[in-house]
């Protein structure tokens, strides 16, 4: 009995750490809106990282003439840090942003049928969340692309992808133009990988013959 009793408090301590992180994961999600020369404003979702910065996809920030995190009804300026186009992975420095910094885990430690945690932050202060679990994985770059079955949408394009354990493994990314719609989020891991400045095009909008092989379209 005292075997069973322990075990039970054992599990109820790790649930409840385990929302206490998911909790604070929603906390790192930020809206980001860029601001084009035509003075449209397109919207999409960050992750906040340590050092007052912010991840996001860089097609949602492609072109744009003015950049802003916002968080909690707060509007801050943006500038990109670090710009990664072929991956599509994004870093804004946003000075004074005064949001929790996500907690870093590694895609490749997934595996095939992990729960997946997405959450969105382009509809302001209100954070969706979505979840899925892995599907499947591509090594590209040296760390996985994640096929993924969170199911995001336009919009949803840069928020943070969580273990269950509310640490940050990837970014939304992108939905494949499949009869499937097959969604993908790019691993964190690329946070630290060599830039290559004269591939300006993101991989899966890339010409059939510059895609990764995983995305080309069947002959």
């Amino acid at each position: 009995m005292r075997t069973t009793v322990a075990a039970l408090l054992i599990a109820s301590a790790a649930c409840s750490a385990q929302a206490m992180n998911i909790a604070t994961a929603i906390q790192t999600t930020v809206r980001v809106q860029a601001e084009q020369p035509d003075g449209s404003i397109s919207i999409g979702s960050g992750v906040v990282l340590p050092g007052q910065r912010v991840a996001t996809a860089c097609h949602v920030v492609a072109g744009a003439k003015a950049l802003k995190a916002s968080y909690q009804y707060v509007a801050s300026p943006a500038t990109v840090l670090r710009r990664d186009d072929w991956r599509d992975l994004c870093v804004l420095s946003v000075p004074g942003l005064a949001a929790p910094a996500a907690k870093i885990a590694r895609a490749g430690d997934l595996k095939p049928g992990d729960r997946l945690l997405g959450f969105n932050g382009a509809y302001g202060v209100d954070v969706r969340l979505l979840i899925g679990a892995l599907d499947k994985t591509f090594t590209m770059d040296g760390a996985p692309v994640m096929q993924v079955s969170v199911p995001f949408a336009i919009g949803d394009s840069g928020g943070g992808l969580f273990n269950v354990a509310g640490e940050l493994v990837g970014i939304l990314a992108f939905v494949a133009k499949t009869a499937g719609e097959e969604r993908y989020a790019i691993p964190i891991e690329w946070l630290e990988a060599d830039i290559d400045a004269t591939r300006t095009v993101p991989f899966w909008k890339a010409a059939p013959a510059d895609m990764p092989d995983f995305l080309r379209p069947a002959p």
